[in-house]
């Protein structure tokens, strides 16, 4: 009878022992590793390939990015960078967008744009146009060799594009005002100069 409770203490004993060992694991892996609640405590324990690569909405992110190429260039002329300005342009892309309408006529080798701010007379959304549509038709007359006539009025702009051929009237009837307004993606270079003071 002894030898029996002898052997259920020790089997008892045991059990207690692996129980407690996994115990000890299990928190000692919780602390080294903690779970998602603790990111926002502490960053130590997460690397930057973890990390959202998203800084935000889209007008957030574009800055953040400026701003990281700024940091990182040696040459970088901190007297002259002027990220509101860049900020003020990202403003003016959202109401390009966002707080207009377009609508396209095509004739022969003419495609003729018209942009108008949503709701009809917005003010903020006119100056957009103003500031971005003739800088933009220049560019794009330099990149691609097309004619571009700009005609801005009280209530937007209306552009009458001359090309040479049917396919690039194809491409830019399919394209509409607002594909028009992101070809050739140039606006990443522009947004570094922005930021680095240059005007529109």
């Amino acid at each position: 009878m002894k030898t029996h409770v002898t052997g259920i203490a020790i089997v008892l004993a045991i059990v207690l022992a692996i129980m407690l060992g996994v115990a000890v694991f299990v928190k000692g892996r919780h602390i080294a590793h903690p779970g998602n609640h603790a990111v926002s405590s502490g960053h130590a324990h997460i690397g930057r390939d973890q990390l959202p690569k998203e800084g935000g909405q889209s007008a957030f992110a574009a800055l953040s990015e400026i701003v990281g190429l700024l940091e990182n260039n040696p040459d970088t002329d901190w007297q002259h960078v002027n990220i509101d300005a860049l900020r003020d342009h990202l403003v003016d892309m959202n109401r390009l967008v966002m707080s207009s309408r377009a609508q396209s006529v095509v004739s022969d080798n003419v495609v003729q744009f018209t942009v108008v701010a949503e709701p009809e007379g917005n003010s903020a959304t006119v100056d957009a146009m103003h500031r971005m549509v003739p800088a933009h038709a220049a560019y794009i007359e330099q990149s691609r060799g097309w004619s571009i006539d700009t005609q801005l009025s009280e209530r937007g702009a209306v552009l009458d594009i001359s090309v040479e051929n049917e396919a690039d009237t194809l491409r830019l009837k399919a394209l509409g005002f607002y594909g028009f307004m992101s070809l050739d993606s140039h606006h990443q270079a522009h947004h570094y100069q922005m930021a680095l003071g240059a005007t529109h």
